[in-house]
């Protein structure tokens, strides 16, 4: 009896012995819930914005300008270098703008430049003219040894551009591939404010003195000239205003680029004309910046088409440099 309970207790023994090796043996059961998969990163870059600018800080250096300045009836002409220009300036500010959505947006120009005596050469002073109903009659001084007369003209002149414009091409920017072009027609307004000064003063051995009318002519010599006289005149008038701008890049940080565009169109009077043409190189020098070195002509035409007259035709061509930001 005694054999047999050991015997069992033996085996029993046996057993639960096996069973603590195969647990052991065994690999850890796996966890009931599976771990997240790991988030692969998306590829897909963010849009960009609809909304585009930029702004170009330039200034220019007209190398001649020409022209002829009348105020109430005294005219004179200028033919100046860009020293003669430079000297009597007092105040100059350049500044150009844009702003976009898509491919709409709007453009500005703005220009402000004071001078004080430029150098003139008197042509001829006009004292009086009526238009009445027997005809225009008309008193003119033209004086002898015009060289020996100054004219000394003071000038403050604001050119204020905005207009509508629209974009074929690539968006503007400093850098790009080569071959990426844009081009932007524009439409809007320009005001032109002119205000001028006219000085006329010196000595000469005399003058003329005519007179003009429906059925008499006649002329008198006058001795002695001696000359000194002051007018003034000013004022805005609003343009309508067309023009294009153009650049291709040359390769990824130069450019070639163009603008033109033309003002007034006669519209207040009939001598009322603004016009721009310019060409020029623009280089990266970082990856939102570009330096652009040009040549630029401009005119500036304008009369009161009233007696006693007051108008200006002014022309100047010369280099424009300027710095230009894009955001």
């Amino acid at each position: 009896m005694a054999t047999g309970a050991g015997l069992l207790i033996s085996v029993m023994g046996s057993m639960l012995t096996a069973s603590v090796v195969r647990a052991a043996e065994q690999p850890p059961a796996e966890p009931s819930q599976a771990e997240p998969a790991a988030v692969q990163p998306s590829s897909e870059e963010p849009s960009p914005s609809p909304w585009a600018a930029t702004v170009e800080l330039y200034g220019f250096a007209p190398l001649r300008t020409s022209g002829t300045t009348t105020v109430r009836g005294f005219s004179t002409d200028l033919d100046l270098d860009l020293d003669q220009v430079l000297r009597p300036l007092t105040f100059a500010s350049y500044m150009r703008g844009s702003v976009e959505y898509g491919r709409v947006g709007l453009l500005t120009d703005i220009t402000y430049v004071s001078v004080k005596g430029q150098e003139g050469r008197l042509i001829d002073i006009k004292t009086r003219s009526i238009e009445g109903p027997r005809g225009e009659r008309s008193l003119t001084f033209t004086p002898d040894g015009q060289g020996s007369l100054n004219a000394k003209v003071g000038n403050i002149q604001g050119i204020y551009d905005l207009a509508l414009r629209y974009r074929f091409g690539e968006r503007e920017s400093a850098v790009a591939r080569s071959g990426s072009f844009t081009v932007i027609p524009y439409a809007g307004v320009r005001f032109v404010n002119m205000q001028y000064d006219l000085e006329v003063e010196g000595q000469g051995p005399g003058g003329t003195l005519t007179f003009r009318g429906p059925n008499l002519e006649g002329s008198r010599t006058l001795e002695g000239l001696n000359v000194r006289r002051q007018q003034s005149f000013g004022g805005t008038v609003v343009q309508p205003l067309v023009g294009t701008q153009a650049m291709v890049f040359l390769s990824p940080r130069l450019r070639l680029f163009a603008r033109a565009d033309v003002g007034g169109f006669g519209v207040n009077n009939s001598d009322d004309y603004s016009w721009n043409a310019q060409a020029g190189l623009g280089y990266a020098i970082g990856n939102s910046t570009q330096f652009n070195l040009s040549w630029r002509y401009m005119h500036l035409g304008g009369s009161n088409d009233r007696t006693p007259e007051n108008a200006y035709s002014i022309n100047q061509n010369g280099v424009e440099a300027g710095v230009k930001f894009f955001f």
